[in-house]
């Protein structure tokens, strides 16, 4: 029997994978929308408390009020993510003869002669084909976003029905209670999740912004904007909003103090604020293990590419809720979790 039962799991996980990766195309936009979804009811939830709006305006008007704050802010933030590109393409003859001269720095430290440049290594040619195609992947993108916020509204309509469904269902009591305590726990954790997430990834990218201003470094507000976007994702997202700028500060000027400011000063921040202010504004909601928070990064990145990076911890969260809640599943929930306690 235990064997059965072994096989039985191992066959359901490779079914699952299997519908995860054949689905992609139609699951992704969903999760997207669910993430979204929890964040327009976050605010919404905030407009509600403002004096005077949420004793005045229906639930249906301040929904409608958080969806097109949201659908803004995504559209501004693809136009400037779209305008600083093309800025950088357009500006990147300035930035060629810069490179090549601390190429040549380099090979004059080590004693090397004849350093290579980007026109001998062709690698001019090879910004100007990735741009357009980060260019051409955003275009895309904004086309899917579209269909990600008609899953929105339509998830938006949906939630005003689903407790009478729940009730319709005519499940036993016990049932509908662990139901019900499931799908408590999924949204209160969900929502704490995004919120302190957006809130910390807010705060870092502010901080950080005042230290790129602060050195001039081009694109401030691009790079801050980044690091906001990139906090989301586990540890590499950090490192890799923090790398950016500094690899374009060491070819803008001509020492490296403002590289070494930039990477000791936005690593501290992200330190300060990862390590110190967000697990208090957390507090248990993120019971996962962190070595499973970086197997889940890599297992979700290979699944899903990079959106499958930013939805790694939540799936994770959810997975441990609904596994705890099962006497069958209780072990995987522990196992995945930080202290057992689940």
């Amino acid at each position: 029997m235990a064997i059965k039962r072994v096989a039985a799991w191992l066959i359901t996980i490779a079914l699952i994978l299997g519908l995860i990766v054949v689905g992609k195309d139609y699951l992704v936009p969903i999760f997207m929308a669910l993430v979204i979804w929890y964040l327009v009811n976050a605010l919404d939830r905030e407009f509600n408390k403002l004096p005077g709006i949420g004793k005045h305006l229906p639930g249906a008007v301040t929904l409608a009020m958080s969806l097109i704050f949201i659908g803004l802010t995504l559209y501004i933030v693809g136009d400037t993510i779209v305008e600083t590109i093309q800025g950088f393409v357009s500006d990147s003859q300035k930035y060629i003869p810069r490179i090549d001269a601390q190429i040549a720095r380099v090979y004059g430290n080590f004693g090397f002669e004849n350093p290579p440049t980007l026109d001998s290594l062709e690698l001019s040619t090879q910004l100007w084909a990735y741009s357009a195609e980060l260019l051409n992947g955003i275009t895309n993108f904004a086309k899917g976003l579209l269909l990600v916020l008609l899953y929105v509204v339509f998830f938006l309509i949906e939630q005003g029905a689903f407790g009478r469904k729940m009730t319709a269902l005519g499940l036993p009591l016990q049932e509908t209670n662990r139901l019900s305590v499931v799908l408590d726990k999924v949204n209160s954790a969900m929502r704490t999740y995004l919120g302190v997430k957006t809130f910390t990834s807010m705060l870092t990218a502010l901080l950080s912004w005042g230290v790129f201003y602060f050195i001039g470094v081009d694109y401030a507000l691009f790079w801050a904007f980044l690091v906001f976007l990139f906090n989301y994702v586990p540890t590499i997202g950090s490192i890799t909003a923090t790398i950016l700028p500094g690899f374009l500060a060491l070819v803008q000027f001509d020492t490296l103090t403002p590289f070494l400011v930039i990477i000791i000063g936005v690593t501290a921040i992200q330190l300060l604020v990862g390590n110190i202010l967000e697990p208090r504004l957390m507090g248990d909601n993120l019971n996962i293990s962190p070595l499973v928070v970086v197997l889940s990064l890599i297992l979700w990145s290979m699944l899903w590419g990079v959106v499958g990076m930013f939805l790694s911890v939540p799936i994770t969260v959810a997975i441990i809720i609904i596994c705890s809640q099962f006497e069958t599943t209780r072990a995987v929930a522990v196992l995945l979790s930080k202290n057992g306690n689940v």
